[in-house]
């Protein structure tokens, strides 16, 4: 039988040891650790500076956000929203609930109130003080960072259309709302086009149908409503005048 003074010698030497060995490991963690947090950061510069491109692009979008917020404070929009979405441009929206007290659209139609006219005026003006055709020499530099051969750079105005899930009856003039929240688009882009002076190709539609309401009942007329994007990009130059 061990004596108690050897017992306890053992005791300390197997404590040493997995000290050492704590101490190692901890060591071989740091180690490992610094080197993978090395290579994430030589990986993100290198896919960073891949993407400078997309980058620049984002700050085009972010550049027209922050000049449509400063023009809508200078016009008094207070009715106009105004989101930067990044992939998809900068939305517009209309407060229905602060400005003519009725609905944009009636239902299963697609001819604007004429109570909204004078607000697609004040817009029409928002988009007039923007000039979108000179906006990408005001940028050059970064249009020029994303710019392809063949292609030319322009802020397309795109209008999307929506509507409630109210069913459509066999005898409405549109035989879905798919069909009906295009017309919408097409509407509201008809008086933005007429008003602007601006070519065609400055403009795209889009018809959503009810597949993406913003109310938690889909049959609310809130529903009833079209988004307009400007959205920065670039087109083939032969689609230009």
């Amino acid at each position: 039988m061990k004596s108690e003074a050897i017992v306890q010698a053992e005791e300390v030497r197997a404590t040493q040891r997995m000290k050492r060995n704590q101490a190692w490991q901890i060591v071989f963690i740091a180690l490992f650790t610094s080197l993978l947090a090395f290579f994430v950061l030589i990986i993100t510069m290198v896919e960073l500076e891949g993407s400078k491109p997309k980058r620049d692009y984002q700050r085009l979008v972010n550049n027209l956000y922050q000049d449509s917020v400063h023009l809508k404070k200078q016009l008094g929009l207070e009715w106009l929203h105004v989101e930067n979405t990044l992939s998809k441009g900068v939305r517009f929206t209309l407060d229905e609930s602060d400005l003519a007290k009725q609905d944009l659209f009636a239902p299963a139609r697609a001819r604007v109130n004429p109570r909204y006219l004078p607000y697609i005026n004040r817009f029409v003006l928002f988009l007039d003080e923007l000039d979108l055709p000179t906006y990408g020499q005001r940028h050059q530099k970064l249009v020029n960072s994303i710019l392809r051969p063949d292609e030319k750079f322009q802020v397309t105005i795109r209008v999307e259309g929506h509507t409630d899930a109210s069913p459509l009856a066999k005898t409405a003039l549109y035989r879905s709302n798919f069909e009906l929240s295009t017309f919408r688009a097409y509407a509201i882009m008809s008086l933005l086009k007429l008003y602007t002076g601006l070519p065609d190709h400055f403009f795209a539609i889009a018809g959503y149908g009810s597949f993406r309401p913003v109310t938690n009942n889909p049959l609310e007329p809130a529903n009833r409503r079209v988004e307009i994007y400007l959205v920065p990009q670039l087109v083939p130059v032969e689609e230009g005048p």
